[in-house]
């Protein structure tokens, strides 16, 4: 089955040195680049690159772990690289369909938590900025636009598209709620540490709160302190 990617070619070499460089550019707590130059423009569009690469990175470091061999081919406009597996099982399948998107999470997660590394960094808000948007993008289009996750008589394309294809519609549905709340929750708790941010979002009597609900779904709360 064919799945329509983004634009790059994957190899471990990439992976791991983008992680390294994911820490790299932010250790000065002090550095605020808020304003807005040439340096900070292209260390923006960097992060954003190697947040993109991770992702790529994911898919390939997955389908090596679960031996699923992986042809990758020239796309479309759209997705100008696409690949198709030959996964030997479906839960392998599914495994390698989610792993990039799950890679952004966990990427925005350590981004989050680690105190060493500068939250007002512009590597650190490319890299925020594409681990954000991409998931949400990635449901809305699966739910409803149909561009990057599709299906074609027998064959497929896209992240989402490809859990629902080897595992069913609940799944990929939930999958992809729970990448929109996790996101949202990021965003939001990322905002929080922004120096531009107004000063409602930054103050600490209010915050955003996810759950797991019983039926295996999720919610979002809002909570503010008087």
């Amino acid at each position: 089955m064919q799945h329509g990617r983004h634009r790059l070619s994957i190899s471990t070499a990439l992976f791991v040195g983008t992680l390294i460089l994911t820490v790299g550019p932010a250790r000065n707590a002090a550095c605020d680049e808020t304003p807005i130059t040439i340096v900070s423009l292209v260390k923006f569009a960097g992060g954003a690159v190697s947040a993109f690469m991770i992702h790529e990175g994911a898919h390939f470091m997955v389908a090596e772990a679960t031996h699923t061999n992986l042809g990758w081919e020239i796309g479309n406009y759209n997705q100008p690289i696409a690949f198709t597996e030959n996964a030997k099982s479906d839960s392998d399948a599914v495994a390698v369909y989610s792993a990039g998107l799950v890679s952004q999470v966990v990427g925005s997660e350590i981004i989050l938590d680690v105190d060493q590394i500068n939250k007002n960094d512009a590597f650190v808000r490319g890299m925020m900025a594409w681990n954000i948007v991409n998931p949400i993008i990635y449901a809305l289009d699966y739910w409803f636009i149909h561009i990057s996750n599709d299906t074609n008589g027998t064959t497929f394309q896209g992240d989402i598209q490809g859990i629902e294809h080897y595992s069913s519609e609940r799944t990929a549905n939930l999958f992809a709620g729970s990448m929109v709340a996790l996101a949202t929750f990021q965003g939001y708790r990322f905002m929080k540490t922004q120096s531009w941010a107004p000063e409602w979002i930054r103050d600490k009597t209010q915050n955003l709160d996810f759950a797991n609900t019983p039926d295996g779904g999720f919610c979002l709360g809002f909570r503010i302190e008087f």
